[in-house]
């Protein structure tokens, strides 16, 4: 299938291309919230403030699998979530001049019925999460939304195409940077790949670095708001203005392996009654990365889970490769 090609082929571009070396900017998980009915609009990826390196193109291929049961029935709306969403990512950045950076972010997202949800009850159960959402059979796909009586969106056959690609560029002021996203409506609604309208993202990110039990320890944080065009998707429910933030921490362990833990925090985007829909959203991520000594890359893997049971994901993983090259 191409979509399982892809990976493999993205992957080898990136391990046979020159690297700059060891040398890397501060770095977190390229996280974003996968509710598939939010996943649609232009929420950056999980950033810093630091720029790509100068000279080439920074890289990135990201694969993140998020596996979502939502069942609500009140306040006159009907919610039914129940899949697990796959998306490809491949990332571009290049800054091309000492205070500017230009970028482009292309997804690839597919969805099914999946088959963690037994992996993912049991983890529940282990660690004293509620599975309180998490009814009826295992590994099934349905999509649906109704409000008043009114079917707003139904999809019970799963769907895979190319998402909405991300235009950014970022600007350093001094020791924070300025970065804007524009998301173009080149994915499908009726596939939730896309919302059917642009997008424009623009946050301001800081950070610093110090030093814990000899070795270090950077942290990043942004605050910044998204506005959301008028897409084809409950277009009845959706709000104008968006606001997010985050913050990350990265401990050095050792040379070439950090730990790391961050929080991306999103107000609401639809005007619902219910949390799994019209919530604010708040995903813990924690994870690791490791830089290969020589080829120059660097592997990240993260998992993530909705601090509130509310319009995230239950459960999400990430892996990524990324690599500096001239």
């Amino acid at each position: 299938m191409p979509c399982m090609r892809l990976p493999t082929l993205l992957l080898a571009v990136i391990a046979s291309a020159p690297a700059f070396g060891d040398e890397a900017p501060l770095d977190v998980f390229p996280l974003r919230n996968h509710n598939p009915f939010l996943q649609i609009y232009g929420l950056p990826a999980f950033a810093t403030q630091e720029l790509a390196a100068s000279g080439g193109i920074d890289i990135n291929v990201s694969f993140d699998i998020a596996n979502d049961i939502d069942e609500a029935d009140r306040s006159g709306e009907v919610l039914i979530i129940d899949t697990e969403l796959r998306t490809l990512s491949l990332s571009l950045r290049r800054r091309i001049s000492e205070r500017l950076e230009i970028g482009l972010d292309v997804p690839y997202l597919s969805y099914s019925g999946g088959f963690l949800d037994r992996v993912i009850y049991d983890f529940h159960d282990l660690v004293g999460l509620s599975n309180s959402t998490r009814d009826g059979p295992n590994d099934q796909f349905r999509l649906y939304m109704e409000k008043e009586g009114v079917t707003l969106f139904d999809a019970v056959e799963p769907s895979s195409g190319i998402g909405d690609l991300q235009v950014s560029a970022a600007l350093r002021l001094g020791k924070a940077t300025l970065r804007a996203n524009v998301k173009a409506p080149t994915g499908d609604p009726d596939k939730l790949t896309g919302s059917g309208a642009a997008d424009l993202a623009l946050g301001l990110y800081a950070g610093g670095a110090t030093t814990v039990f000899a070795r270090d320890l950077t942290y990043s944080g942004f605050v910044g708001a998204l506005a959301l065009g008028d897409g084809d998707v409950l277009s009845s429910l959706q709000k104008s203005i968006v606001p997010y933030g985050g913050v990350a921490l990265r401990w050095h362990a050792t040379e070439r392996f950090a730990l790391a833990t961050q929080v991306y925090a999103q107000g609401r985007y639809l005007d619902a009654a219910l949390n799994e829909l019209g919530g604010n959203t708040f995903q813990l991520a924690f994870g690791g990365d490791y830089r290969f000594p020589a080829q120059g890359l660097l592997l990240r893997f993260a998992i993530a889970e909705d601090i509130a049971a509310a319009a995230a994901p239950d459960f999400a993983a990430h892996v990524s490769l990324r690599r500096y090259i001239h």
